[in-house]
């Protein structure tokens, strides 16, 4: 679910519940209670099978009762006309709203990046360029860091030596939550398919210490096949390994899902 419309629909369903009680006539203080608990253990109960991280979690289950005791300060606590509320609540009020909009942007940029229309706006010269700015995770920095282009080119030196092209489809079709066929094709110098070789590709979060591991099976035409699931969106890092003629070839690259 989609972290906009599940906060600020959830702040749209708890004044939407709130108007409802209160057309039945109950204080404002029941109002206030059922706005608020109905969305908060509604989320709850949905995280409990989609588990969307504590953090979001959190967010949720305080800016639903925010917007619920704010309706229930401008209320009153009598069944009274409304009454102008002094500022200080108002006050205090205001700041969590706006910090849960503050924090639930960060969420969404962390997860899934910029817009591309608003990183414009910060990051110049990047007209037709494919950029990712979703937060990846902890990624290691030192001496290994600086060995990524060497390794690279390390393997394509053995791609090269072996004389194979290797194609890789389907990988950037994935989407979350649907498990997606990736195709791998291994040809030699002739064209002829290679099919002495050992597919495999490793699927996490960058900086993620137990990855996902899948294999590929070789089908009849040669092509290697695999079923992929990505389990959320977000920044994933693919790793496609080759092992075959006294060989082992890792190729890395990023994906960004939403």
């Amino acid at each position: 679910m989609n972290l906009f419309v599940s906060i600020f629909g959830g702040m749209l369903l708890t004044v939407i519940l709130f108007g409802v009680v209160r057309a039945f006539r109950l204080s404002n203080f029941w109002a206030a209670v059922i706005a608020a608990g109905l969305p908060s253990f509604a989320y709850m109960a949905y995280s409990v099978a989609n588990w969307p991280g504590l953090d979001v979690l959190t967010m949720h289950v305080v800016a639903f009762p925010t917007v619920a005791l704010l309706l229930f300060q401008i209320g009153g606590a009598k069944d009274a006309p409304y009454e102008k509320v002094h500022w200080a609540p108002m006050l205090m009020i205001g700041f969590f709203v706006i910090i849960t909009i503050v924090l639930g942007s960060f969420v969404y940029i962390a997860g899934k990046g910029i817009p591309p229309s608003m990183a414009q706006w910060f990051l110049p010269n990047i007209e037709g360029k494919t950029v990712f700015t979703g937060f990846a995770g902890v990624v290691a920095h030192g001496g290994e860091a600086s060995k990524s282009i060497s390794h690279f080119r390390n393997m394509e030196n053995k791609l090269a030596k072996l004389g194979w092209k290797v194609e890789v489809q389907g990988l950037d079709a994935l989407r979350p939550g649907y498990p997606g066929e990736v195709q791998v094709d291994i040809r030699d110098q002739q064209g002829k398919s290679v099919s002495d070789v050992k597919v495999g590709l490793k699927l996490g979060r960058p900086g993620q210490t137990e990855p996902s591991k899948y294999n590929f099976d070789a089908a009849t035409n040669g092509i290697y096949l695999a079923q992929i699931l990505l389990p959320a969106s977000g920044e994933w890092l693919a790793a496609l390994t080759l092992e075959g003629r006294g060989e082992f070839i890792v190729f890395e690259r990023a994906l960004g899902k939403e």
